[in-house]
């Protein structure tokens, strides 16, 4: 397995497996599939080179497997925080420690960010596999925002987490 920063060149590869997890695992995120199909690959591009993000991807063979973002916030009062965001692993590789050891890479990228001293996520309070995965990467419960998704007629609550770097 390959882990590295992604960059302008993984955007198809990127966009493509972002389209997966949106229509296999719709309730973990807050993007929809059908907005997400409508953005161009030089939209995700753009997105890759973004200098306020980063984005790791785990590659097997050339093929991109799981991905995650960090987002740093802007401002001079919140530029000290940055948000994971985009987590997805591909079925395949669930269970097989790709997911952690691209997550340390993450951290260990957020933790040499000049100034960077917290992240902070927002997860599917109905997804203990993911809320066990951030907490045993030191993630903290903070808090819930009920109602946080609309999905139809359904809602979705989000647990939000917070680690200290």
């Amino acid at each position: 397995m390959d882990y590295r920063r992604l960059t302008e060149e993984d955007a198809e590869q990127y966009r493509e497996l972002r389209l997966t997890a949106l229509q296999t695992n719709a309730d973990a995120f807050s993007t929809d599939f059908n907005e997400a199909s409508q953005r161009p690959v030089s939209a995700t591009a753009k997105n890759l080179v973004n200098p306020s993000a980063v984005t790791f991807g785990a590659y097997d063979e050339g093929r991109l497997l799981a991905m995650m973002t960090l987002l740093r916030l802007s401002g001079k009062k919140t530029g000290h925080r940055a948000e994971v965001l985009a987590v997805y692993a591909a079925e395949e590789t669930r269970g097989t420690g790709v997911a952690s050891t691209l997550f340390d890479q993450l951290l260990a990228f957020a933790r040499e960010w000049d100034g960077l001293e917290q992240l902070e996520l927002a997860v599917n309070s109905a997804n203990p596999r993911a809320i066990r995965f951030y907490e045993r990467s030191g993630f903290q419960r903070i808090g819930i925002t009920p109602n946080a998704q609309k999905a139809d007629s359904r809602y979705i609550d989000e647990l939000l987490m917070v680690l200290k770097l």
